[in-house]
């Protein structure tokens, strides 16, 4: 497959059937620094080609038509924001609760996107949390993400990408709530977190 590089930020996801694909690729610096990140953004610019696989992973939309709860933080909205922009290219009346967590409002990635996608889906709704928010922001959604006081529909499918931190906050949230390990997908930015076994 053939990618454009669009630029490192705000990129728009395409739907699985295009030719075409964009990427997010955020940065890693420390010691050690992100080798793949750090290689893309010094040696790649906007209009290069790059060869790449397809997506893999268990956070990939199932073709069923229950409801949805895509849950990230950080840049993990990145692989998610592909799952609402999916359905509403195929005109899906599924039901889709996306949450999302962050600092704060410029640093999350594909905010304008998906709150664009979000209103385009006949029964959707997006709940979005902001560690330290800039300007005035609701109290109740201020601080990490909490799946406990979401509404959870009979059958949902949680697909959860994010930093450690999250994923062994958000993970266990759904299985208190009755939802089946089956139907909780992850994918998480570190080492493998085990979280089958926990």
């Amino acid at each position: 497959m053939t990618e454009r590089v669009e630029g490192t930020a705000e990129v728009a996801t395409l739907r699985p059937a295009d030719d075409e694909r964009a990427i997010s690729v955020k940065r890693i610096a420390g010691d050690p620094a992100g080798e793949v990140s750090t290689w893309l953004h010094e040696h790649v610019r906007e209009g290069d080609v790059l060869t790449v696989g397809e997506p893999f992973g268990d956070v990939v939309l199932d073709e069923g038509d229950g409801p949805v709860l895509p849950a990230s933080a950080g840049i993990g909205c990145t692989p998610l924001i592909g799952m609402p922009a999916h359905l509403v290219a195929a005109g899906s009346p599924r039901s889709v609760t996306v949450v999302h967590g962050d600092r704060g409002q410029a640093a999350h990635a594909h905010r304008e996107r998906m709150e664009l996608l979000v209103g385009k889906l006949p029964d959707a709704s997006a709940h979005v949390r902001y560690e330290r928010p800039e300007g005035p922001w609701p109290a109740e959604r201020t601080g990490y993400v909490d799946l406990s006081d979401i509404e959870t529909p009979e059958g949902v499918r949680a697909y959860l990408c994010g930093p450690v931190p999250f994923m062994r906050a958000v993970r266990t949230q759904p299985l208190e709530r009755g939802v089946p390990a089956s139907r909780i997908h992850y994918e998480s930015f570190g080492p493998d977190l085990g979280l089958d076994a926990a």
